[in-house]
């Protein structure tokens, strides 16, 4: 029980810090599309467009991995880290929280606001 126990926390580490990586990218890439787009409408360069088509494709990558990474280290989480979670969920569940609010609402938002297709 605990080397099984031992290899999902293992598990557990690295997808957490596979997932670090994508909201951060994600949020910029989207405020880049948005300046790639505002420049293309302004001034009608197709330059400035086929550079936001070529962003939003590796965006829409990096959204759904971070989606996949985010449900993955959610559910083990809650496997795994009741004790964890008893003892820091003052200080953590605000965190998970705004990473909630910021990751997802405004990745989700900023293309809709911004088409690129």
């Amino acid at each position: 029980m605990g080397q099984a126990l031992d290899v999902h926390r293992l598990q557990f580490a690295f997808t957490i810090t596979f997932h670090y990586i994508f909201p951060q990218l994600t949020m910029g890439l989207a405020l880049l599309l948005v300046y790639l787009k505002t420049k293309a409408l302004r001034a009608g360069d197709e330059h400035y467009n086929r550079a936001a088509r070529f962003w939003a494709r590796i965006f829409g990558i990096n959204f759904a991995l971070g989606v996949v990474t985010e449900f993955q280290w959610n559910f083990s989480l809650v496997r795994t880290g009741r004790r964890f979670s008893k003892a820091a969920g003052g200080v953590i569940g605000q965190t998970l929280a705004m990473e909630g609010v910021f990751s997802f609402f405004l990745e989700s938002e900023l293309p809709g606001l911004v088409p690129v297709w």
